[in-house]
């Protein structure tokens, strides 16, 4: 995921849901979807708290 940035791994999650919400889609497929999308997930929810503490260290010096 060096290339990944917050906005890319939303749009690439948004796919996969419409993907996994396909009449069409194939049981062979949910898993490595579901895989994706962990893995997306967490990098989200790291990048997220990343940036909190980035934020919450900036405010701090304000003070």
């Amino acid at each position: 995921m060096e290339d990944m940035n917050y906005s890319k791994a939303v749009a690439e999650l948004d796919e996969i849901v419409k993907k996994m919400q396909d009449p069409e889609c194939s049981i062979d497929n949910l898993s490595t979807y579901t895989k994706r999308a962990k893995e997306l997930l967490d990098y989200c929810r790291n990048r997220l708290t990343k940036t909190d503490e980035e934020l919450k260290a900036i405010l701090d010096s304000l003070q």
